[in-house]
């Protein structure tokens, strides 16, 4: 049996520098371009969208095959989280229009609805600091362990020909 190093769980953790830029620059890419959509008036919900549980487990599993660093990969699907939560209240609360069941309110996962702007911010930094930081650390190791584990029978399978 291995012994585990420093060096190969420093790896682990922050991955390498291109992958791990990659990952990052990935998942900015994405609110950037959902923010740049919302901004224009489309309904923009990665909530809402069922392509979401593709693309943020995706963000994992790439992250661990390509060696991108768990902190990096759980970063990427923290920020794609907050966004969703984060995003559209502050553009209500910045742009003064506000509906209780609007665009501009983030996903009420739990079943609860905030009565302005303000709440519905302050709830949505809430929920990503409290809930999200969790599920982004549940699905990012866990995507980047599967990720690792493919990369990792693939060198051995390629290795063994």
């Amino acid at each position: 049996m291995r012994h585990l190093d420093a060096d190969r769980v420093w790896n682990h953790l922050a991955g390498d520098r291109h992958p791990r830029r990659l990952v990052v620059l990935s998942a900015i890419t994405l609110v950037s371009v959902a923010s740049v959509a919302f901004l224009l008036g489309l309904n923009v919900r990665f909530y809402e969208f069922s392509g979401w549980l593709v693309i943020v487990p995706g963000i994992a599993v790439a992250g661990g095959i390509l060696g991108a660093g768990l902190v990096p990969t759980i970063g990427s699907l923290w920020l794609v989280g907050v966004w969703g939560y984060v995003f559209p209240p502050l553009i209500g609360y910045v742009a003064g229009e506000w509906t209780g069941g609007g665009r501009y309110t983030s996903p009420r996962m739990l079943g609860f609805a905030y009565g302005s702007a303000r709440a519905e911010l302050l709830g949505g930094v809430k929920t990503s600091l409290n809930f999200g930081l969790v599920l982004a650390v549940l699905l990012g190791v866990l995507g980047y362990a599967t990720g690792s584990a493919v990369s990792w029978l693939a060198t051995h399978v390629r290795s063994s020909q």
